[in-house]
């Protein structure tokens, strides 16, 4: 014999399955393999909970690419992306955007490719912290029974 509260609480439950948000973050699901699309992909992939407090400026030198050098900031808990290099940066990142691409995509080796010299940076504690403010193109949320995206964090 179940009470008012069970119930009340087995119908939270089943409401809460029911509209349960996907997520909709990009993933190399369905961001192409490219630097302008994958550049623009970073405000949606910020964890807003990992920069809190938080202020940083970056500048990306792709080299190769047809549109080679952006600039990203990070404050108030957003995420800003603009073509060129705007400001003073916390860091500058410089690699071949082939580098870039498969390392976003998960074909790459960052710590690899930085030991073969691909890669090079300004600030390596500031580099660390843009890391850890994105989630990663290639980690893509497993869906569960349902067919609902969960991230897993």
């Amino acid at each position: 014999m179940s009470g008012p509260f069970e119930e009340a609480r087995s119908l939270a439950v089943a409401v809460a399955d029911i509209v349960r948000p996907t997520v909709t973050r990009p993933t190399v699901l369905d961001t192409p393999a490219e630097v302008e699309a994958i550049v623009r992909s970073l405000p949606a992939r910020l964890r807003p909970e990992r920069v809190e407090g938080y202020e940083g400026r970056f500048h990306l030198v792709l080299t190769g690419d047809p549109k080679p050098e952006w600039t990203v900031t990070i404050v108030d808990g957003r995420c800003e992306v603009a073509e060129g290099l705007h400001g003073e940066p916390s860091c500058v990142l410089t690699m071949p955007a082939k580098t870039y691409v498969g390392v976003e995509t998960g074909k790459k080796n960052p710590m690899t490719a930085f030991l073969k010299g691909r890669v090079k940076f300004t600030n390596v504690g500031q580099l660390r912290r843009y890391d850890r403010a994105f989630y990663k193109l290639y980690d893509v949320p497993k869906s569960d029974e349902g067919g609902r995206g969960s991230n897993g964090h």
